[in-house]
């Protein structure tokens, strides 16, 4: 994960478990069309890695990882262009304004605790497959409000909405699962890019020992997407990485930092 060079000191020990877990991070995520952010973060709020340094290098993150998912998916015909516009046209400004409040301290720890709470929830337990004839037709101002509320959570936290986003499509029936993992995939690169817009020149410095971090995400993307357009589904997996998700918003939620 890149970082700006105001990062905590980590020893070597810790720099190889954070690389580790940027890799397994990325597949897993990726598999499901999202680009990790939250699991980034999950990782950081463990090791003690303060928002305003995690939250630049989940986002950069989010773009290399969720990019790879998008190719990977609309190239396959999982992803619906209509659906995708409504959602972001509303989410990109709100993505920009909620990266300008920088929240900090225990606001911020008990935003992002309940956000990765949920997110581990939707992420593990929260799916529900369909057929992709099982659908519906889609609903502009319910899509448009969901938008804009992602995009202002996704700012706010240093996310990029998707673990919020895909299960919604499928809960709401807009979308086939595989579709939804398109949608989804290209709407975290969007909403974070415009996060990195909001924060200003602070994402773009990064210590020389986690510049391996994006080769990482690269491999482990394109390994994940792999199984995921194949119908790979890993629910055991999922529900592990929500089990870290909930012990890092525990851990937010407890210390408040």
């Amino acid at each position: 994960m890149l970082l700006t060079a105001t990062m905590i000191e980590l020893t070597t020990m810790q720099i190889v478990l954070l690389l580790a877990a940027v890799g397994g991070v990325a597949f897993l995520y990726s598999s499901v069309g999202h680009g990790g952010a939250t699991g980034y973060l999950a990782v950081s709020a463990l090791l003690g890695i303060t928002p305003t340094v995690a939250r630049p290098g989940a986002l950069w993150m989010n773009c290399v990882v969720a990019s790879i998912a998008f190719w990977r998916f609309q190239g396959a015909g999982f992803f619906d262009f209509r659906v995708f516009g409504a959602l972001a046209c509303a989410s990109v400004p709100f993505a920009w304004c909620g990266s300008r409040l920088h929240l900090e301290g225990p606001t911020y720890a008990v935003v992002l605790g309940g956000t990765l709470g949920a997110a581990g929830w939707l992420l593990g337990w929260g799916r529900r497959e369909l057929a992709d004839t099982d659908t519906r037709p889609l609903a502009i101002p319910l899509a448009l409000g969901a938008g804009a509320g992602i995009g202002l959570l996704a700012g706010l936290t240093g996310i990029g909405g998707g673990v919020f986003l895909t299960p919604l499509l499928i809960l709401l029936r807009w979308t086939s699962a595989r579709t939804a993992a398109g949608i989804s995939a290209l709407f975290i690169v969007v909403n974070s890019i415009a996060g990195l817009i909001g924060l200003g020149a602070k994402p773009f410095l990064a210590p020389s020992a986690l510049i391996a971090a994006p080769l990482l995400g690269v491999a482990a993307a394109l390994a994940g997407t792999h199984f995921g357009v194949k119908r790979w589904s890993a629910p055991t997996f999922r529900r592990m990485l929500a089990g870290v998700l909930w012990i890092a918003g525990a851990k937010l939620l407890l210390t408040g930092r």
